[in-house]
């Protein structure tokens, strides 16, 4: 649509798709998401993500979260799209649906002249969390800038989000655009004119896809806090939100989107390193019908598994927070393709049965 759904056209919409049910994807192989686009070795890696999203429909998820990147599309557009396009392909071969995240604020680049990120190999460091290289000094002292800030790439960002949402705007394997991934996580509320500007570009092209910003503080401090935030709500067509919380915490999380009247969607969650575990929230999202994404799939090269750094950090502080550094953090196989917890997978699948059954 042209505008923004009404909460019934959300809702009647929302009931004819199901309980959807996925993980964020990107390739065990792949290092990043410029990897996971980029033509070198893209026939490897495709044929690894033709072999975890064989693994997805296996155990009974129906949909994936994948994120477009700029930085592929700036150094080679045309291979970029053709590139897209095969995924899309894969994800309907073996029933996926997919939520495209247009737009982000991790891993911006840095300063007031912009770098292009180099193609090829990409370097990343064993046992950090994505498998991050840490940022020199001097990298540190420049502000983090999002692509659409720097005037030369603003046109050429804005042509990749039309480009893209144009080709799939009437193609039901892809089901939902992801305007901004956790606006305002690292530029403020400087994403807001960004988040007006593309959810205005998307729905200029007409699509048959609802809209939607994630949510991502959580809201057990008083609810919505953040003018970024605040904005992602008033935009969006779905409500779609981040939890990496206990399950105490996530339910009244569930309970306050509830009022919103529009359909839920849990696009990141599974922190067992944090208490937030599959064997108490993966019912907890089927009772609810909340549809949802895990934080990735089989482990690889991003070393999601690895806790995030900040909770080293306070571990070196002498601050406890209780963590249980014994669990993966995220992700649900190894990489032979067996599962992290056999029982997890089994409770996932069981799940998956009942709902498919119940025709959603």
């Amino acid at each position: 649509m042209k505008r923004q759904w009404t909460k019934e056209e959300a809702n009647l919409w929302y009931e004819g798709m199901g309980w959807l049910r996925g993980c964020n994807f990107i390739g065990s192989d792949c290092t990043n998401r410029l990897d996971m686009f980029q033509s070198y070795k893209a026939e490897e890696k495709l044929a690894t993500a033709e072999k975890e999203l064989a693994l997805c429909q296996k155990i009974g998820f129906n949909t994936v979260r994948i994120w477009a990147n700029f930085d592929v599309y700036y150094a080679e557009p045309d291979s970029y799209m053709e590139i897209f396009d095969r995924y899309i392909d894969l994800c309907g071969k073996y029933g996926q649906k997919v939520m495209v995240v247009l737009a982000h604020e991790e891993d911006l680049p840095r300063g007031d002249v912009f770098v292009p990120k180099a193609m090829g190999e990409q370097k990343y460091a064993l046992g950090e969390h994505q498998g991050r290289i840490p940022m020199s000094e001097e990298e540190l002292k420049k502000a983090p800038k999002h692509y659409m800030e720097y005037p030369e790439l603003r046109p050429l960002y804005i042509e990749m989000v039309r480009k893209t949402v144009r080709k799939y705007a009437k193609d039901e394997r892809v089901f939902c655009w992801n305007i901004l991934n956790e606006p305002g996580i690292t530029i403020g509320e400087r994403s807001i004119d960004i988040m007006h500007e593309l959810f205005d570009v998307v729905r200029a092209e007409d699509p048959i896809q609802p809209l939607t910003a994630d949510i991502w503080r959580g809201v057990n401090h008083g609810g919505i806090v953040t003018k970024e935030e605040k904005v992602a709500l008033e935009l969006s067509d779905v409500i779609s939100f981040h939890s990496y919380q206990s399950y105490e915490k996530l339910v009244r999380e569930i309970r306050f989107h509830q009022k919103s009247g529009r359909p839920l969607f849990l696009t990141e969650w599974l922190h067992r390193i944090n208490h937030n575990t599959i064997e108490e929230v993966y019912p907890l999202l089927y009772i609810t019908n909340v549809s949802n994404y895990c934080w990735g799939f089989v482990v690889g090269k991003t070393q999601t598994h690895e806790p995030w750094p900040n909770m080293w950090e306070e571990w070196d502080r002498g601050e406890d927070r209780g963590y249980d550094f014994t669990k993966w953090q995220h992700d649900l196989f190894r990489p032979n393709l067996r599962p992290y917890n056999p029982r997890e997978i089994a409770l996932i699948e069981r799940f998956n049965k009942c709902a498919a059954e119940e025709g959603r």
